[in-house]
């Protein structure tokens, strides 16, 4: 089922001035039901600009967007339902933490949602512990958390709504390690359990090899590639053209293989390159 439509989607900074630039154009692309999508492209392709509206943030200059086959801009009701249907989480989230309690900010979303008490309430401990914050954080001030459970609260936020398709931007921006697996966790669960479409925009080429369904690249405004993990990290001497790269373990296993060790080049986590140096030496060791 087709959950986001968008048709010659067209969106101008500097409109009517010497400066005008598309900052996306003609941008036909569509989301399916449980998917996990990873969006990259250098920075200025259009990333943020998109996403941004699939949930009506921004209005399209030109083109349509649908949201379960509706365009959200037929009224002002349909924009409303559209921003609860298709929940986004903006870069570094956490600075838009603004409530007393971290419950209080999580319950922000599903109160504008204007349902029962009890609901919300159930909502706010659900997300809660889908992103793993402990009971007690919920009446403390978001200002007293860590960075990344400030992250998680305001991701939780976002999830609070239960958002038909939920879109993350740069999610794990700025944190450490364990935070950033931490908050990938987080969303695969997510989608797991829920049956979420989740798009995910990401500057990590190692985050979107390990998550996606499926990749869109953006370039110059425009889809330039679209397809599975496979198709386009296959594709290096393009990406590198679009200022792109593949994950920094294909890189190590592209060197390997022209050294001479018949590795597999379609190595894209670091999971999978351990799985395949485990096979070669048990194969070499076997010799």
């Amino acid at each position: 089922m087709t959950l986001i439509s968008t048709r010659s989607l067209t969106y101008l900074y500097g409109k009517n001035s010497p400066f005008e630039i598309a900052a996306i154009k003609s941008v036909d692309l569509d989301i399916e039901n449980g998917e996990l999508v990873g969006i990259i492209g250098r920075t200025g392709s259009g990333k943020s600009t998109l996403v941004q509206h699939l949930n009506g943030i921004l209005k399209p200059d030109s083109g349509k967007v649908f949201v379960e086959g509706k365009d959200i801009w037929e009224s002002k009701e349909s924009v409303r339902e559209a921003r609860f249907k298709v929940g986004l989480c903006f870069q570094y989230p956490e600075y838009q933490l603004f409530e007393e309690t971290v419950y209080k900010d999580i319950a922000f979303g599903p109160k504008n949602m204007k349902l029962a008490e009890e609901e919300v309430d159930q909502r706010v401990r659900r997300a809660a512990d889908f992103v793993g914050l402990k009971r007690e954080l919920l009446d403390k001030s978001p200002f007293d958390l860590s960075g990344g459970e400030k992250r998680r609260a305001a991701i939780a936020g976002v999830m609070a709504m239960e958002p038909k398709v939920l879109i993350l931007d740069e999610p794990t921006a700025g944190l450490d390690p364990k935070g950033r697996k931490r908050v990938l966790s987080l969303i695969q669960n997510y989608r797991e359990q829920t049956g979420s479409a989740v798009i995910l925009v990401s500057h990590s080429m190692e985050d979107i090899a390990q998550m996606a369904t499926r990749v869109i690249v953006l370039n110059d405004s425009r889809i330039a590639m679209t397809g599975t993990v496979d198709d386009i990290f296959s594709r290096d001497a393009d990406l590198v053209k679009m200022g792109l790269n593949v994950p920094q373990i294909t890189r190590i296993f592209s060197k390997l293989r022209a050294g001479g060790m018949n590795v597999r080049a379609d190595v894209y986590t670091v999971e999978q390159g351990r799985t395949e140096l485990l096979r070669f030496f048990g194969k070499e060791g076997a010799v």
